[in-house]
């Protein structure tokens, strides 16, 4: 027994001294970052900073790949499959912990398929309207819809967004009858919106700010719970219409799961640095978002949070993707 107990502690100290030797050398070769989107939203833009950041400081390239489709299952699938070696993570949105609620059949599990790192950022979600729409105000356009039955769209990024499922949230709150457009990311949503052929979305407020800079979308309303600081004259949805409606956005950086702890405390530990550079949490802010930087058990925390209170709303809503 005793032979037994001294060679199983043997293989353990193996074992570790495996890991730390392995997270000693990390990295030695480049990392991958996926992003399951099209470019130019929010988990694009901050992979792409993180990427920077850390290709400079550790010596390796960082490569950040986009593979959009199915709602991000596609990317979100290829990270799970990964490696769990720290060369390949990813950058997810919130909608990445509805995948259960939409999608029953989801090939892999939003939660216990990863390891988590660090959320990255928070953004505010904000509603805007063409600027083709003669409206000013939220009021306004509450009344031009109603006034329009079944004739208007509203746009989001793709279905089983969380832009989708907060639009479809203030629609069936304020009895509005609207179409739902779904496009192939926030990019493309804005064509249509600007030249009005949808009339409004949610979305977020780093990926539309520079076209309401410029006069090219009308800011209506804030989606989150606070008035922007900002906009300190933008109502909130849920002062103005519904009350309890609360939606943001936030990007949150993952790993495969069954990656060593060792290389996920290193990845915690760099990214957090990169987000927290002074250069990375400019641009962040200029953009409109908010640096979050935080430990991997606070962001396993908030993901499960999240999908318990988003799929209590999705099914409630009956949205579905099957």
């Amino acid at each position: 027994m005793r032979r037994l107990f001294q060679r199983t502690v043997a293989a353990l100290i193996c074992v570790l001294s495996g890991v730390v030797i392995h997270a000693a050398e990390f990295p030695s070769k480049p990392i991958r970052i996926i992003v399951p989107y099209s470019p130019g939203g929010l988990p694009d833009t901050t992979a792409r900073l993180i990427a920077d950041n850390l290709s400079t400081r550790l010596g390796k390239a960082v490569i950040v790949e986009n593979r959009p489709g199915a709602n991000g299952a596609i990317g979100t699938l290829a990270m799970a499959r990964a490696e769990p070696d720290g060369y390949t993570i990813g950058v997810v949105a919130s909608s990445h912990v509805f995948g259960r609620a939409l999608v029953p059949k989801l090939p892999f599990d939003p939660i216990k398929d990863f390891a988590p790192i660090t959320m990255a950022v928070r953004a505010p979600v904000v509603l805007v309207a063409s600027p083709t729409l003669p409206v000013k105000t939220f009021p306004e356009l509450l009344a031009y819809v109603r006034a329009r039955p079944d004739s208007l769209a509203y746009a989001s990024a793709g279905n089983g967004s969380n832009v989708h499922v907060f639009a479809n949230w203030f629609t069936d709150a304020t009895g509005l009858r609207m179409a739902h457009a779904p496009y192939k990311g926030s990019a493309a949503a804005h064509i249509d919106l600007v030249s009005g052929q949808v009339a409004m979305a949610f979305d977020t407020l780093p990926s539309v700010q520079a076209l309401v800079a410029a006069g090219k979308l009308k800011l209506l309303a804030s989606g989150g719970p606070h008035r922007l600081a900002k906009y300190p004259d933008l109502p909130t949805v849920a002062e103005a219409a519904v009350p309890g409606f609360d939606a943001e956005s936030w990007a949150a950086v993952l790993a495969p799961a069954k990656t060593p702890q060792a290389i996920v405390d290193y990845l915690n530990r760099e990214i957090v640095i990169a987000l927290r550079s002074e250069k990375v949490r400019r641009q962040i802010s200029d953009a409109g978002a908010e640096i979050v930087a935080g430990s991997p058990g606070a962001l396993r925390d908030l993901m499960v949070a999240d999908e318990r209170r988003y799929g209590d709303l999705i099914r409630r809503l009956g949205i579905t993707l099957d």
